[in-house]
């Protein structure tokens, strides 16, 4: 890149001419030179995708055959120790469910109770709020600031044009 011409193409902007700083422009990156990669730079980025997506191929193949291997491991195990194990883990889940579920239920209730609590409490405070004096108070506020956006918007934008008068 030519200083010159960089300089050139800032005058030219900084003074107002458009179309010769256009042209100036243009003239500037016309003659910035073309990056181009080496060859050795190019043959190893290909090289190290091309091992990438090998190996990315092989662990999702690693990972599908484990996970095939699992599944059935799991399966043939299940068959195999059902006979033995079903009725002690029918046991446990029956006496962990006998244990926990009333407790469940308990707290369940508690919980339902308190969000009872709360939307009586919010019907109650929304009553008190909503009365037609308080309705038409907070209505004339959000107008009020409404207009004086506005209104300033108004100003902001005449003075930014020039039209305002202060």
């Amino acid at each position: 890149m030519d200083r010159k011409q960089l300089e050139r193409w800032l005058a030219e902007e900084e003074s107002g001419h458009d179309e010769a700083a256009d042209a100036a422009f243009a003239h500037l990156f016309a003659t910035v030179q073309k990056v181009e990669p080496a060859p050795a730079f190019v043959e190893q980025a290909v090289t190290a995708a091309w091992r990438w997506r090998a190996r990315r191929r092989r662990l999702i193949a690693f990972a599908w055959s484990a996970a095939i291997v699992l599944v059935a491991g799991g399966a043939l195990a299940a068959y195999l120790a059902s006979p033995r194990l079903a009725p002690l883990v029918i046991k446990a889940l029956a006496f962990a469910s006998g244990r926990g579920v009333p407790w469940l239920f308990a707290y369940t209730t508690v919980a339902m109770d308190w969000w009872w609590t709360l939307g009586h409490v919010g019907g109650v405070v929304a009553s008190a709020l909503v009365t037609p004096a308080r309705v038409v108070a907070v209505v004339g506020v959000e107008l009020v600031g409404i207009l004086a956006f506005f209104a300033l918007q108004r100003i902001a934008g005449a003075e930014r044009l020039g039209d305002a008068q202060v």
